[in-house]
């Protein structure tokens, strides 16, 4: 008994690094507006300050993908937790859009030394080696911790006198404790690649073994239409919420967001992924329907100034969003060689994290033009219309058998 709790240990510690790394990215959120305010800053910087941050994430993805192979989980997940608190602790002092702009960096550049490498440990630490089960952990917490740290930013602001401050700072001691927990607690599950260290840190493409190709393909459309829908929402979230009440309110901004991702998550969590062609495509087709259900709903709502309907309807595209997300990185644990799994993961987050920061700017840069609403409403359909043919692509094709075939350049 004592010896399975010990084994569960590491992997319930690194699911919850890797929903603290996103609770962390998504706690300026709910703020945004306020520092629009407080600044004087335009609605489009406020956006490229969030966009910063997605395209800061990419520089470790990119560039790093193979170190956790290489030299191990532990020691690339630490170095991410470090800057994540570094990051809490500047963001906690920023007097300035360009403090602010550099913060984001910091933290982008944490979230993409912990997302890559914490994914495949989770996948790895589970102690039935089941991936699976795996993949659902890592997918879940994602969108876990991003549902709760716009949340509690939300209640954290609402509730303290200093709400551009005490947010960064509880989160700073929430990533602080885990670093130690990771420290002491996390057992070594890699480093033992083909690969020198000077090897995995040198500038590289992204790469996916021959075999897994088919799979990551595959993988990437469902992340694609998933998180382009997550980064119209977190980009815009705060302004959609304040036009929807008629003034800045941490808690209607961070109940939107927070739905949304909630019922991502929790979608995942009651779906019963089983093997198999055809529960892997019904997941799909559900995912994708319900994701332009909830859109749809999402712009009518919008049109009523109904704050309730659109808190629904965030749901309901939540739900849609998870399961799309869910298919893509269940593809990917099950279909990538043991020896690249970090490579993979990486490379499949470069896809989610330029598909959440460019539809955010875009969308911002339409407010400015056509008005919040009406970028909504065009952002919305065509997100739609991709998820469509997407779905209608996907749904139609056979996942991929597992290859143990070698990496190559995708």
């Amino acid at each position: 008994m004592h010896s399975t709790s010990r084994s569960w240990t590491p992997f319930v510690l690194m699911a919850l690094v890797v929903m603290a790394a996103l609770m962390s990215s998504a706690t300026p959120s709910p703020l945004y507006v306020d520092y629009q305010e407080a600044w004087g800053t335009g609605g489009t910087m406020i956006t490229v300050v969030y966009a910063v941050y997605a395209l800061a994430v990419l520089v470790p993805l990119l560039f790093l993908g193979r170190l956790s192979d290489a030299i191990g989980r532990r020691p690339v997940v630490i170095a991410g937790l470090v800057l994540l608190v570094l990051s809490m602790i500047a963001l906690a002092a920023a007097p300035s859009v360009s403090w602010l702009i550099a913060a984001r960096v910091v933290q982008g550049l944490g979230v993409g030394l912990v997302t890559g490498s914490a994914a495949a440990a989770i996948i790895e630490l589970h102690p039935s080696g089941n991936a699976r089960a795996g993949a659902l952990t890592s997918s879940s917490t994602t969108n876990f911790g991003i549902a709760a740290g716009v949340l509690l930013a939300g209640v954290v602001a609402t509730s303290s006198s200093s709400p551009l401050v005490h947010p960064y700072v509880l989160m700073g001691v929430i990533l602080a404790a885990l670093l130690a927990g990771v420290v002491f607690l996390v057992p070594e599950t890699s480093g033992t690649g083909p690969e020198t260290f000077r090897d995995a840190v040198r500038v590289q493409r992204i790469a996916v073994p021959v075999g897994a190709r088919p799979a990551f393909a595959l993988a990437s459309v469902c992340v694609i239409v998933s998180w382009s829908v997550g980064g119209v929402f977190l980009g815009l979230g705060g302004a959609i919420s304040k036009d929807l009440v008629g003034r800045s309110d941490y808690l209607v901004t961070g109940l939107v967001v927070a739905c949304l991702q909630a019922a991502a998550a929790l979608a995942q969590l009651v779906w019963n992924l089983r093997a198999g062609q055809e529960q892997w495509r019904r997941g799909v087709v559900i995912g994708g329907v319900t994701l332009v259900v909830g859109l749809v709903a999402a712009s009518v709502t919008l049109e009523a100034a109904s704050v309730p309907g659109f808190v629904a309807a965030a749901m309901v595209t939540g739900v849609g969003m998870g399961l799309l997300f869910l298919m893509g990185t269940s593809l990917v644990a099950q279909h990538a060689p043991d020896d690249a799994r970090g490579e993979i993961f990486s490379a499949l987050f470069v896809v989610a994290y330029l598909s959440l920061g460019v539809p955010a700017v875009v969308a911002a840069l339409l407010a400015e033009v056509v008005g919040l609403t009406t970028a909504y409403h065009l952002m919305s359909a065509v997100v739609s219309v991709i998820a469509v043919g997407a779905l209608v692509a996907v749904a139609r094709r056979r996942p991929p058998r597992r290859s143990v075939d070698g990496p190559a350049a995708a």
